[in-house]
C-alpha cells in the first residue's frame, strides 16, 4: 500500500511530516509513503532517523497553498504547489491508496473535488472526523463543515457514506442518526423533515433523530447533519472538552490532598486524557471522492501524521470508495445522474 503525504500544512513543518511518515513505515512493513514537498528540507529531517529508505520517496515541490488564498484560484494557478502535486500522484497511480494533508481546508477540498473527482452518485462530498464516546469507542459526524447549506438529498448520502465509512473501520452494522432537536421523528425543520424520510428507506442500520446531548453517548457510529451544525457541534465538543480538561487540572492541584489523591489515579488520569487525545485519532476523512483523502489539523504532531496515513491505509485496504459506489448503484441509482455546480 502506498500513500501520498502533503508535506506542507502543519504548524510545525517538515520536522511532524517526517517523523510521523518514518513511525508509519517502521510500523507497518507492507507500507511505502509519498512526501510531496521542499525536498531539501524533507531529507535534512528524516536524515534525523533510521528507516527502510526504500519505501519512502520525495517529490520536490516548493509552491505553497496557504490558508489565506482563494483555494480554486489557487488550485488552478498553483500547479507546481505540494497540494497540487500531491492530488496529481494519488489520482494518476493505481499503486495509491490515499492520500493525507494538513493544509488548508478549503484547498484540499477544492483540490480533491477538481483533480480527483466525486463517485458517480454524491452530489457533494463531506468531510467525517471521529470523536470519542463515553464507552471508549468512536463516533463520526457526516458533514463537520464542507457543506454549509444542504438538500435531503445530501443528507441521504452522507447517512449512506457515513455507514460505509464506518463498516470499513470494523463496525459491522452501524447505528446512523440524525442530528435534530428531539428525537421523535416529527422533529426537527423542513430539511430534517424530508431527510428522515429518505434515510429511513436506505438499507442502513437508521437509528432515527438524535439530540446533540447523547453525540458522545457510545449509543451511535455515525451522526448526519449538514456541514453548519455538524461544525458547531464539534467545535462545541472541543470547547467542551477543553474547559473540562483545565477545570480538572485545578481541581487536582487545589490542595495536598488532591495532589495526593491525583497520584493514586495516576494511570486512570493518563487513560483518559489519551482518550480524549483527538492526535491519536488522525485527521478526518473526506468521503464521496474517488480516492481516500485524509484532512489532518494544522496542529497535528507526528502521532497525527501517522494515525493519518494508518487510516487512509486501513480505509483502502478495505475497499471504502467501492463500498460507496455499489451502495449508491443499488439504492440511489436516480441520484447518479444529478450534477450540483
Amino acid at each position: 500500500m502506498r500513500i501520498v503525504v502533503d508535506a506542507f500544512g502543519a504548524d510545525k513543518g517538515e520536522a511532524v511530516i517526517a517523523q510521523g511518515c518514518v513511525d508509519a513505515i517502521n510500523e507497518a512493513k507492507d507500507l511505502e509513503v509519498v512526501i510531496v514537498g521542499d525536498e531539501q528540507a524533507l531529507k535534512t529531517e528524516l536524515a534525523k532517523y533510521k528507516y527502510d529508505e526504500a519505501r519512502i520517496f520525495l517529490v520536490d515541490a516548493k509552491e505553497k497553498i496557504t490558508n489565506n488564498e482563494v483555494p480554486t484560484l489557487a488550485i488552478r494557478q498553483k500547479k507546481e504547489s505540494s497540494l497540487v502535486k500531491a492530488l496529481e500522484i494519488t489520482k494518476s497511480d493505481d499503486s495509491v491508496g490515499g492520500m493525507v494533508s494538513c493544509g488548508s481546508t478549503g484547498a484540499v477540498l477544492t483540490g480533491a473535488f477538481l483533480k480527483i473527482g466525486r463517485i458517480k452518485g454524491i452530489t457533494r462530498p463531506a468531510l467525517a472526523p471521529l470523536i470519542p464516546t463515553q464507552s471508549g469507542g468512536k463516533v463520526t459526524v457526516v458533514d463537520c463543515g464542507a457543506n454549509m447549506d444542504c438538500r435531503p438529498e445530501f443528507l441521504e448520502q452522507f447517512a449512506l457514506m457515513g455507514s460505509c465509512y464506518m463498516q470499513a473501520r470494523g463496525i459491522e452494522n452501524p447505528r446512523v442518526a440524525l442530528v435534530n432537536v428531539g428525537d421523535e421523528d416529527k422533529k426537527g425543520n423542513e430539511l430534517t423533515h424530508e431527510a428522515f424520510e429518505r434515510i429511513k428507506k436506505l438499507p442502513i442500520n437508521f437509528v432515527g433523530n438524535m439530540e446533540a446531548r447523547y453525540a458522545m453517548s457510545g449509543k451511535y457510529d455515525v451522526l448526519v447533519c449538514d456541514g453548519f451544525v455538524g461544525n458547531v457541534l464539534i467545535k462545541s465538543i472541543e470547547g467542551t472538552a477543553m474547559m473540562m480538561g483545565k477545570m480538572l487540572k485545578q481541581t487536582v492541584t487545589k490542595s495536598l490532598k488532591t495532589k495526593i489523591g491525583a497520584l493514586f489515579m495516576k494511570k486512570e488520569l493518563k487513560g483518559f486524557k489519551s482518550q480524549m487525545d483527538y492526535q491519536a485519532t488522525g485527521g478526518a476523512v473526506f468521503l464521496g471522492v474517488k480516492k481516500i483523502l485524509v484532512k489532518g489539523h494544522g496542529s497535528s504532531n507526528a502521532l497525527a501524521v501517522k494515525a493519518s496515513i494508518f487510516t487512509a491505509k486501513t480505509l483502502a485496504e478495505n475497499n471504502l470508495v467501492s463500498s460507496i459506489e455499489e451502495k449508491l448503484a443499488a439504492v440511489l441509482p436516480s441520484e447518479g445522474e444529478k450534477t450540483v455546480d
